[in-house]
């Protein structure tokens, strides 16, 4: 399934919707200190760089439907699936390391990962295995970084 993407006319409306949706909830995101010390906002470089974003948004926009400046791609589904497949992966990933922490996730969606690339040699697999649990125990004993541990065993 091939699908033509206008490229300025999308980028515009999916930027510009973005930074509309981030400048609405900015106030309740970043707090505003309780006494005034003269100093600017927390929330002035975000809202600058968002209306910086809205305002190429808006050119864009402009470019695509008013002086009909556009650049189509041609989007294959074929060709794509793979990127997109890798992508819902590491979503995935993200989502377990919350609900079954970090060595968990790790040992099972990147064995995964290289499955799904092609990857049949087994001392990979044993590597990627050993450093997930490797680089749990690093951040824990000696950086002192928390990662997300198993949540039922409390560690």
């Amino acid at each position: 399934m091939k699908v033509k993407i206008k490229t300025n006319l999308w980028s515009g409306i999916v930027m510009g919707a973005f930074s509309i949706i981030m400048l609405l909830l900015l106030p309740t995101q970043v707090r505003v200190p309780a006494y005034d010390s003269g100093a600017p906002s927390p929330r002035i470089i975000p809202a600058i760089c968002l209306v910086g974003m809205l305002i190429c948004a808006a050119a864009l926009i402009i470019q695509s439907l008013v002086f009909k400046k556009e650049k189509e791609f041609e989007f294959d589904w074929a060709v794509e699936k793979p990127c997109i497949l890798m992508i819902l992966m590491l979503c995935v990933y993200t989502a377990m390391i919350i609900y079954l922490g970090f060595v968990i996730a790790s040992v099972v969606i990147f064995p995964l990962m290289l499955f799904y690339c092609g990857e049949r040699k087994p001392p990979i697999y044993i590597f990627t295995v050993a450093a997930a649990v490797g680089i749990f125990f690093l951040f824990k004993f000696v950086f002192h970084v928390s990662l997300p541990a198993i949540p039922f065993l409390g560690g």
